[in-house]
């Protein structure tokens, strides 16, 4: 078991050579773009989030410049951009709320010391377990509170006491007279530019220039609106928190681990959506928590709200060309310098253009294309959405996301717990097919009972065959449930076959049967299914009717895109020759599906030298394979017990009665009378197998269209060996003069066969050398 390795040193020591290109002339310029461009953007949008926040704007500044600059040296995501977020916006205000500005600050230093031992003891990535459909929800819910809560000042009205979703719509119906027209025409200005202008000018700072433009008419025309106000015009010095009394530390306590998992799982979004975007190196999500943790203490101490990594600040400073962690340094000096320099300039900033930025922000939040496309992939999901956005708007938000998670984890145990199951009659005579998949739990008698009914309502004379390949899974109380269902119907006179039987699902179903009758129902096979339904096993039409029935009915819905595609041609990669031996099937032993092999199978996979044919086959597939369809490799694969290895070491096939009688069986295997010469006295047709499939690369090569792509190098043989009992593949290392067990796990599976008495080796035999090309 690995020690988990604690960075003690917050990571300093990783971080110092990246701290060092800092200050390198590379990227500086592009780096200095980006800081401005975002920086332009960070302004407004954190003067406005700290408003929802339920702080003075100002407040909003100072986070986004020490979050952001502490965040940006100590981070695991070196173009992330952080500050205050939109989506904390209402959980901030809450906070604020029950335990004032100065229960915020303590709230603030304790998720940053959640952060930082959680990026300490590398949990990083357990902060990500939360659902899609509640984050999803989550965002939609705070998107729904901060629209409603900034009516009020659109409207012009005076914000209300209680900030609850029926409290601000009570006070609007209250208040609806005494709307002002001048601050409901700002805000709706300052939302239309925001959405107009990326899509007319696409380079500028949308939200600078939505609160530049009416701020200056209100300005210049002198209308009289509620604005900003005084803002300082320097950073406030870091001041410890005033620590509340003991009742109010447990309350705190339990408040601070929901803002730290809301700010933790927000950043961790916003760093993946980074990796995308940058498409460079992977961010560190350990290190990615210590840095904001070391962000949100640091903010907490000058006064500063909770901070996150945020998407849209991330994203426009790596689309604006940004190089290195410096850019967002930058975008952090360049906000200190708005603070000093033009701190007059914000205080008259209207208070409806800041709310027509959040209304802006929150109607990018709602994005109903989400919901939708969650619709359309899973109507659970979609109702978890619901659960968790309805409770969040209007229950609480803590309670919302307590409620979606809850909803997400009772949805996900019924789907994992409850089996699918398909009943499917045949009119050709062919008997049933009952197909379940899935687990077989406790959580499935309601399945079993609607399987119960379908079986009683129809016609089942011809047999039913159950299929349980495709349980993953199967409890004491499912077994029970199966039993009975299987005794119930073979009670009816209706023949009963079972498939697919594992041995855990074998064990656990002879733990339940207390006659012992299970054991009467399997069946290994289709064939031996068919034979246990008393249809008798010399009718081999039924049985391929019957297969072809299960292919329509259970395989064929997983290709209809593949055959689609192969009904307009086909362009398999290799040419697969093997023996006709019909315990060899290509495709299961290399699960490759329709279309990857073109194969060619022959008794004793035998490949004619070019121009000995008198009825050429395989000479015919060879060209076609390699001149039209042009095949890549090629594999000539034998295999343990074949019987036309066997024929040829006892050369009685050879011998004029059995020659007599089979006359093209000897005349094919004469083909390979040379090999017997390469062979030791007392060989085993194992060991001809091997070396028949290595000389067949030599008969290979006489043939005019592969000793050119040979020559060329666009083309390569294997010969290759099947050991059909261990279900084992060997290759032919021309090297090492042996064949070697194709994958990595070689070794092991080795050790398996010697341990089960398997007498292994490789090829005790010398081929004959290959021609030089």
């Amino acid at each position: 078991m690995s020690r988990i390795s604690i960075p003690f040193d917050l990571g300093i020591r990783q971080l110092y050579p990246e701290w060092k290109n800092l200050f390198s002339k590379d990227g500086l310029k592009e780096d200095l773009i980006a800081g401005a461009t975002v920086a332009c953007i960070a302004v407004p949008l954190s003067l406005a989030i700290a408003l929802a926040s339920g702080v003075h704007p100002s407040v909003g500044l100072v986070t986004a410049i020490v979050g952001s600059f502490v965040v940006a040296l100590f981070g695991g995501t070196p173009l992330a951009v952080s500050g205050p977020a939109a989506a904390m916006a209402v959980l901030v205000a809450s906070v604020v709320q029950d335990y004032g500005v100065g229960g915020l600050l303590i709230i603030g230093i304790l998720c940053g010391l959640y952060q930082v031992l959680t990026g300490l003891f590398r949990l990083g990535q357990l902060v990500r377990f939360v659902p899609t459909p509640v984050v999803a929800g989550f965002t939609a819910g705070i998107g729904a509170i901060i629209l409603i809560g900034q009516l009020p000042r659109v409207l012009g009205l005076a914000p209300p006491d209680q900030s609850h979703v029926f409290d601000v719509i009570v006070h609007i119906k209250d208040l609806i007279d005494e709307t002002r027209m001048s601050s409901l025409i700002l805000a709706l200005s300052t939302i239309g530019i925001t959405f107009v202008l990326p899509r007319v000018v696409p380079k500028l700072p949308a939200p600078l220039v939505a609160v530049l433009i009416p701020s200056l008419i209100v300005y210049y025309l002198d209308i009289p609106v509620d604005t900003i106000g005084i803002i300082p015009d320097s950073l406030p010095m870091p001041q410890v928190p005033t620590l509340p009394d003991r009742d109010g530390i447990i309350e705190i306590l339990g408040t601070s681990f929901i803002v730290f998992g809301l700010a933790s799982l927000e950043t961790l979004l916003s760093s993946t959506a980074v990796d995308k975007l940058a498409k460079g190196k992977r961010h560190n999500p350990d290190q990615e928590l210590i840095g904001q943790g070391l962000g949100n203490i640091a903010s907490a101490f000058f006064g500063g709200i909770p901070i996150t990594g945020v998407i849209a600040r991330s994203a426009l400073n790596i689309h604006a060309g940004a190089k290195t962690r410096r850019a967002p340094i930058i975008h952090a000096i360049i906000l200190v310098l708005t603070v000093y320099f033009l701190a007059p300039v914000m205080s008259n900033i209207p208070m409806a253009v800041l709310a027509g930025v959040l209304v802006s922000v929150a109607l990018r939040m709602l994005h109903p294309r989400e919901f939708f496309q969650l619709l359309g992939t899973s109507k659970f999901e979609a109702l978890i959405y619901v659960i968790t956005f309805l409770a969040i708007v209007f229950i609480d938000l803590i309670v919302g996301v307590q409620a979606g998670v809850a909803a997400a984890l009772l949805i996900a145990a019924i789907r994992l717990g409850k089996a699918r199951a398909s009943v499917h009659t045949f009119e050709s005579g062919s008997p049933s097919l009952l197909n379940i998949e899935g687990p077989l739990t406790f959580l499935s008698s309601g399945k079993i009972e609607s399987i119960r009914s379908n079986l009683q309502t129809t016609d089942h004379s011809q047999g039913l065959v159950v299929d349980i390949s495709g349980v993953t899974t199967i409890d004491a109380s499912g077994a029970s449930q199966l039993i009975e269902l299987l005794e119930e119907t073979a009670a009816r006179n209706i023949k009963i076959a079972l498939q697919g039987v594992s041995e855990e699902a074998y064990n656990t179903l002879s733990s339940q049967d207390k006659d012992g009758k299970i054991k009467n129902f399997i069946a290994q096979s289709d064939a031996e299914a068919l034979t246990l339904l008393t249809r008798g096993p010399n009718q081999t039409l039924d049985r391929l009717i019957h297969g072809v029935q299960k292919f329509r009915t259970e395989i064929i819905s997983g290709y209809e895109s593949l055959f689609e595609k192969l009904a307009e041609g086909q362009s398999p990669h290799t040419l697969f020759i093997t023996c006709s031996d019909s315990r060899i099937n290509p495709n299961l032993i290399t699960s490759t599906a329709p279309g990857e092999l073109f194969i060619v199978r022959n008794v004793g996979n035998l490949i004619p030298k070019a121009g000995i044919d008198k009825t050429p086959a395989e000479g015919a597939a060879i060209e076609y394979a390699i001149a039209v369809l042009g095949v890549k490799d090629i594999v000539v694969c034998g295999h343990s017990g074949c019987g036309a290895m066997a024929e040829l070491l006892s050369g009685k096939i050879f011998q004029t009665e059995m020659a007599k009688n089979f006359p093209h069986v000897a005349l094919w295997l004469s083909l390979a009378k040379d090999m017997l010469k390469s062979l030791p006295t007392g060989a085993t047709p194992e060991q001809a197998a091997h070396l028949n499939a290595v000389m067949q690369i030599d008969n290979l090569k006489s043939y005019p269209v592969i000793h050119e792509r040979l020559r060329s190098g666009s083309l390569r043989i294997h010969a290759w060996f099947y050991d059909i009992r261990h279900g084992i593949l060997e290759e032919w290392d021309e090297e090492q003069k042996q064949f070697i067990e194709l994958g990595s796990k070689a070794a092991k599976r080795l050790e398996k066969r010697v341990e089960a008495g398997v007498q292994y080796q490789a090829i005790p035999i010398k081929p004959k050398p290959t021609r030089k090309e």
